[in-house]
């Protein structure tokens, strides 16, 4: 079997995408062979390349100057900058090679691309939704949903997808909202890469205690006092303001966590600069001491925040899913999730984790609270989610997928 896997962005060193390769070489091992096609804005023709044993194909979505005039006026309509290019270079691509089955990473834009192929032109097409394509958070710039033009497109897209994989549950309801046939739709959640796990001969106990006094000493933070980490992206839809609105919560109660804000900040239309948002709002509720910008952290990085935290904290105003709250698990540290986020699902299945409301710090107060003060209940909850962990697994998805695909290609026994 050949798989064409069609994804926006594909840089094997960005964490994003490593987890796709990940599925890409757990499928070679089952037989299935696949190849990568992404978007380059900067080529002036097709390459390809191999890039760590996986052939990856780049498409010139911006190369000539009728593709650039192309790209400006569609965008006008539909908010993708390359969407002509990619349609057009798309297309040539196919003419002059053959597969068995194309994964498409989000509706919008690159299932709308495939869609536009017919049926005679194109292997059938299987189209993961990630969230953001059919989301709709107008309030905080966000989702591709809240533009009419996507919305009116979805239920399209999804009639031209021979098979729909929402990453979770929360996704798999509003695709159908959205109109697509319930039973095309299958929730299967994103891998998290093999070096989210604790090292091979290194225990948990261990490696928590090594990371904490790693953490601490770089940050200059209090040894005695709680650690709570948001790692994630600065962006409204996130919710971040909401965990440092729940500070002055705890702090009434007696309990002085330090919290850690770790990602990359983000500017948008309706927040402008989200970090500086944060640090405003940390300083008008008298907080900014307890809250801790660290920035953009590398990959390598981000195992041992999540081991050093007492808490790990997704208050997402709507997320599909928070790979952050499965690698947190994987070292077990126990996660206050928002009920709005797709992850959720998972936590109140193995009740590895504190649920709570969207939109309010008093709700993340008192998630926190019970996590950080009450420890038979920290004890249980790190044991379950060290088990929930390995069920995200590459090997695991992608057979599960692989399981999903069969219904439309040959899969070698």
């Amino acid at each position: 079997m050949q798989v064409l896997y069609f994804i926006p962005r594909y840089d094997r060193s960005a964490m994003g995408n490593r987890i796709h390769a990940e599925i890409i070489v757990e499928w070679r091992r089952r037989g299935v062979m696949a190849e990568v096609l992404t978007l380059s804005a900067g080529s002036a023709e097709i390459t390809s390349a191999d890039e760590d044993g996986i052939l990856v194909h780049r498409l010139p979505v911006s190369s000539a100057l009728v593709l650039k005039l192309a790209n400006r006026a569609l965008d006008i309509v539909l908010p993708y900058p390359y969407l002509a290019g990619a349609i057009t270079q798309y297309r040539r691509f196919l003419r002059h090679r053959r597969y068995d089955l194309v994964h498409v990473e989000t509706a919008f834009p690159l299932g709308l691309v495939t869609a536009l192929v017919s049926a005679q032109e194109s292997p059938p097409i299987a189209v993961t939704l990630p969230g953001a394509d059919i989301m709709d958070e107008p309030e905080y710039d966000y989702g591709y949903g809240r533009f009419p033009a996507v919305r009116l497109l979805l239920p399209q897209i999804f009639r031209r997808a021979a098979v729909l994989r929402a990453d979770s549950p929360q996704i798999h309801d509003l695709a159908i909202q959205r109109g697509a046939d319930p039973q095309r739709v299958v929730a299967i959640p994103y891998n998290i890469t093999a070096d989210s796990f604790p090292p091979a001969g290194c225990t948990l106990t261990v490696l928590r205690a090594d990371s904490r006094e790693a953490i601490v000493v770089r940050h200059g933070l209090d040894p005695q006092r709680p650690l709570v980490l948001s790692l994630n992206r600065l962006h409204p839809f996130k919710g971040i303001a909401y965990l440092v609105e729940a500070l002055p919560h705890l702090l009434a109660q007696g309990i002085r966590p330090q919290v850690l804000i770790v990602g990359p900040n983000r500017v948008t239309p309706r927040f402008g600069d989200y970090g500086a948002y944060l640090r405003r709002r940390a300083h008008d509720l008298g907080v900014m001491a307890d809250v801790h910008f660290i920035g953009a952290v590398a990959h390598h990085q981000t195992l041992q925040y999540l081991a050093a935290a007492d808490a790990a904290v997704v208050p997402s105003v709507a997320e599909s899913f928070s790979r952050v709250v499965v690698e947190a698990a994987a070292v077990g540290t126990p996660a206050v999730v928002t009920c709005t986020t797709g992850v959720s699902a998972y936590i109140a299945d193995h009740q590895a984790g504190m649920i709570v409301e969207p939109r309010s710090g008093a709700s993340i107060a008192a998630g926190l609270k019970h996590v950080l003060t009450d420890s038979g209940s920290w004890h249980t909850m790190s044991a379950r989610a060290v088990a929930m962990a390995s069920r995200f697994s590459s090997a695991q998805i992608a057979d599960e997928l692989l399981g999903l695909y069969a219904r439309i290609a040959p899969i070698p026994a």
